[in-house]
């Protein structure tokens, strides 16, 4: 064999978890080896004679006595190659799904980021590609982006290299397929970065296919780590534990300079590119920020998202603070901040007694108590019905912005859909060198000589 690309000597082992893939696993293993020196197995408990094939394999091999997820199967291997002296650990499933020789790419793109979680993108557009598994990973890239404000181009796949010191700070509760989700989330929250790197990728035939995911089943952790991730992170808005270093501190040596790092931070922060013009009047400035916040930053699937927030605010009782929770949702969740505090003016002026009135009615109506409006405009009297009708008007009021988030999320996510598809159009039918966004003038007709 020649001499691997990945020498252990460079601080990187590769991480193979396994659970009943006889078929495949030994030409895994031997092709992983023709690329790396070091290759830890964990068998997670196989039932089948996966030990018998890998006996003459010069590996270290890993067993559990019974099957206990792939997410443990993972920790244990990081575990051990820690205790090895190793510092990154690449993984690699043993269905045969990845191409092994792709293993150098990753490694190159993580010797350049170190503290970086580098995944492989694979590329869903070959043949055999299972519908469910692009929907999957689709479904998966928007609430994880939701959760980190990061662009992770495959959040499903097993083909990655983690940095072991930060990989083992972090407490995942996963123990099965979600836990490579979880852990992505958590190393984000913590500063890491990460990369992603396009790989190949083989689906064999649907006859053929080995796979130990439960779509039911699996499905729904991915559902519950979702909404456990999204809704922790948006109502307990603890520091999450530092992995990485801050690239710019807090104190920056002065309180000018403090400041100005300061603004920088909240530029970023707000989304807000520190190449964008904001010169000019307040109309100028707005129609400069939403143009880049509408039309370049966010997808129709973002925007929906944020405004439908927004609308569930607006209809909420805290009148007077509808603006500052929406700033703080969308602040923790990473959505388009001025969608979604625009949105809250779904209960301005009049609508804001008919959207008050709707839910304490609805309220009382679910709670099985009587309603009757105060026939007076007195505002001591309005506002004391309004206190004792509090719950009532809580209650109600979930109920009526769940369906005002709806409606206005859904069209918001069609019509920009719809506007950007329009937009496309027009950009394809006008002139290459015609710049964008202005109209072409029909060049004037050459005048025929007089007869």
């Amino acid at each position: 064999m020649d001499v691997p690309e990945v020498p252990a000597a460079g601080g990187y082992c590769v991480v193979i978890p396994t659970y009943n893939n006889r078929k495949t696993v030994l030409e895994i293993v031997r092709k992983v080896r023709a690329v790396a020196e070091c290759v830890i197995v964990v068998d997670d408990g196989c039932t089948d004679d996966t030990a018998e094939q890998l006996k003459d394999e010069p590996i270290i091999y890993v067993k559990h006595k019974s099957n206990r997820g792939k997410g443990v199967a993972l920790r244990t291997g990081f575990k051990k190659a820690l205790e090895l002296g190793y510092h990154h650990a690449i993984t690699i499933d043993s269905d045969g799904q990845h191409f092994p020789d792709e293993i150098p790419r990753l490694v190159a793109e993580s010797q350049a980021n170190p503290d970086a979680v580098v995944c492989g993108v694979r590329d869903m557009s070959g043949e055999h590609v299972p519908g469910a598994s692009s929907f999957g990973r689709m479904f998966s890239n928007y609430w994880l982006k939701v959760a980190t404000g990061m662009e992770v181009g495959d959040t499903q796949s097993g083909f990655r290299v983690y940095p072991l010191r930060h990989v083992t700070r972090i407490l995942c509760w996963s123990r099965r397929f979600t836990y490579e989700c979880e852990a992505i989330i958590r190393m984000a929250w913590g500063g890491c970065p990460v990369v992603s790197v396009p790989v190949k990728v083989y689906y064999p035939p649907k006859a053929e296919r080995v796979t130990h995911f439960k779509p039911i089943r699996d499905n729904v952790r991915f559902t519950i780590l979702y909404l456990y991730t999204n809704f922790s992170h948006l109502l307990v808005p603890l520091p999450h534990k530092r992995l990485v270093r801050r690239e710019e501190p807090i104190w920056q040596g002065s309180i000018g300079a403090s400041l100005k790092a300061a603004w920088h931070r909240a530029r970023k922060l707000a989304a807000i590119p520190e190449n964008l013009d904001l010169s000019g009047g307040p109309i100028k400035r707005f129609r400069s920020l939403m143009r880049y916040l509408v039309h370049e930053k966010n997808t129709p699937g973002e925007l929906g998202l944020a405004v439908g927030i927004g609308a569930f605010w607006g209809c909420s009782p805290w009148i007077g603070f509808h603006w500052l929770l929406a700033l703080y949702s969308a602040t923790r969740q990473h959505l388009n901040r001025i969608a979604c505090v625009a949105a809250t003016n779904v209960s301005f002026g009049p609508l804001t007694a008919v959207i008050a009135f709707a839910s304490i009615w609805l309220g009382k109506l679910m709670l099985g108590q009587p309603f009757a409006v105060p026939h007076t405009t007195n505002w001591r009297v309005l506002s004391n019905f309004a206190w004792n009708s509090l719950g009532a008007w809580v209650l109600g009021s979930i109920f009526i912005g769940l369906a005002a988030s709806f409606a206005t999320g859904l069209g918001t996510l069609y019509g920009i859909r719809a506007l950007r598809r329009r937009k496309a159009e027009h950009e394809a039918q006008a002139p290459a060198d015609a710049p964008v966004g202005e109209l072409v003038e029909p060049s004037p007709e050459p005048q025929g000589s007089a007869a």
